[in-house]
């Protein structure tokens, strides 16, 4: 994930020396080509921009508002990346699978076109999220660290592909069977749910009749 504070010279190295502090982590610069530092799982760019990769950013951030530190605009660009080592060939087909099956429920709710796959030698990655909200950000990277989840410790998925009479009712089911269960992830359904079209209460949309 990205966030861009804006921050160069002086300024930057103010905010590299309070993203140390907050975590205690030492600094490290990364000189040509990057020229970026890099602190703990946190990377400050050149260009004032906060680099992060699972991790759970609010701490941080209002910390560093605390200081002064805010974001330029209130826009993040999404990506996350999961160590390879962490997958074998049977987690990774499980969720080509879950994505191609639900490819249709997950593209509405996500407000994506599409939801590839990328997968190296280090990384299984995902990236389709720009310009988004922080809330969203937060319930987006929640949601696709279940799916990951769910796709390792499944021994068999859906593999087909279905139309849904009621899209926010079927997406509710599976944001339960993921483990979007209780109190805690009640902010994350809603964000998840909120651009679906439906009941989540019903299965079958109620008709009127005259």
């Amino acid at each position: 994930m990205i966030i861009n504070f804006g921050v160069t010279g002086k300024n930057r190295k103010q905010l590299v020396t309070a993203i140390a502090n907050f975590t205690n982590c030492k600094a490290e610069y990364q000189y040509t080509p990057t020229y970026a530092y890099k602190i703990g799982p946190y990377t400050v760019t050149q260009n004032g921009e906060l680099v992060y990769q699972e991790e759970n950013i609010q701490p941080l951030l209002i910390d560093l508002a605390k200081q002064g530190f805010n974001p330029k605009d209130d826009k993040i660009n999404l990506k996350l990346s999961y160590n390879r080592q962490n997958f074998d060939e049977s987690s990774l087909d499980h969720l080509r699978q879950l994505i191609w099956a639900k490819g249709n429920l997950i593209k509405e709710a996500l407000a994506i076109d599409s939801l590839p796959l990328e997968v190296t030698d280090e990384k299984v990655s995902l990236d389709r999220f720009k310009e988004i909200d922080p809330k969203e950000s937060e319930a987006y990277q929640l949601f696709l660290n279940h799916l990951v989840d769910y796709a390792k410790k499944r021994t068999r998925v859906i593999t087909q592909p279905r139309e849904y009479e009621n899209p926010r009712y079927a997406f509710r089911c599976f944001l339960l069977q993921l483990g979007f269960i209780g109190p805690e992830y009640k902010e994350a359904r809603k964000i998840l749910l909120s651009k679906l079209h439906g009941s989540c209460a019903f299965r079958k949309e109620a008709t009127n009749h005259a």
